[in-house]
């Protein structure tokens, strides 16, 4: 772990040093508090309800919560569920000084067969998820990349990279207040390879999130050839609650 976040501060430096004096005035400030509330999800977490923006149809829900393990190193943990409230992603994140970095990423899927649940863990090559002190150089970007096959064809390999990059402060209206937020803004690019046929395609896509002072993820963009959304925050709710309303709808 030592290994991994010296080489976090040092791609950070080194994408700081040819940044401006006057651009690095206005972010300078640590951008921790805006991303997820980590002392607030230190108990049983929290579930993030995201519908889309222009039907307020609910696509999905994110449980968040904060574990540390033996060592004292804090660790966001990221369970995924659709809008049928089946379980489709799990990721956990190390938590540093200068942001974070993905140590996990599954994806779940149900057998129609048997009804186990499929788990499929992704290959991280580059792990660089949010950065508490972005530079605001245009020319740099923060870089996540993984690898991964999903079943039943799995001689189709995916090679997914992100470069996220921070782009300006604003306010968000959430709940009927405004709040002070920041947006970055990622270009992602997939490479579908099939290794038993031979061939490959590319969808690249462009994104822009946008994160709450005390809240984290509040909306989330999309567009490219693969899918196209815009979907936002509607509210969070304990996970008590969540199995409520699970149960309500079963």
């Amino acid at each position: 772990m030592k290994h991994q976040l010296c080489l976090f501060s040092l791609i950070l430096v080194l994408a700081a040093c040819n940044t401006k004096t006057e651009q690095k005035s206005s972010v300078e400030q640590s951008l921790k508090k805006f991303y997820f509330p980590l002392s607030e999800l230190s108990a049983d977490g929290l579930v993030y309800e995201f519908v889309d923006d222009s039907l307020g149809v609910a696509v999905d829900y994110w449980l968040y919560k904060t574990v540390k393990d033996n060592a004292g190193d804090l660790f966001l943990i990221a369970t995924g569920y659709d809008a049928l409230f089946e379980q489709r992603y799990f990721s956990r994140e190390w938590v540093v000084a200068d942001g974070t970095i993905l140590k996990d990423y599954q994806f779940m899927q149900t057998d129609s067969a048997t009804s186990t649940s499929i788990v499929t863990p992704a290959k991280i090559e580059e792990n660089i998820i949010f950065p508490f002190n972005p530079t605001k150089d245009s020319t740099k970007a923060y870089r996540f990349r993984m690898k991964f096959s999903l079943p039943p064809d799995t001689a189709m390999q995916y090679d997914l990279v992100r470069d996220r990059k921070f782009d300006k402060f604003l306010d968000y209206d959430f709940e009927g207040k405004k709040i002070k937020a920041v947006q970055f803004s990622s270009t992602e690019y997939v490479t579908a390879i099939d290794r038993t046929n031979g061939g490959h395609w590319d969808i690249n896509s462009e994104m822009i999130e946008i994160y709450a002072e005390g809240i984290g993820l509040v909306y989330k963009e999309k567009k490219g050839k693969g899918a196209n959304f815009k979907q936002r925050l509607k509210r969070r709710i304990s996970p008590d609650e969540f199995s409520k309303l699970k149960s309500n709808n079963n």
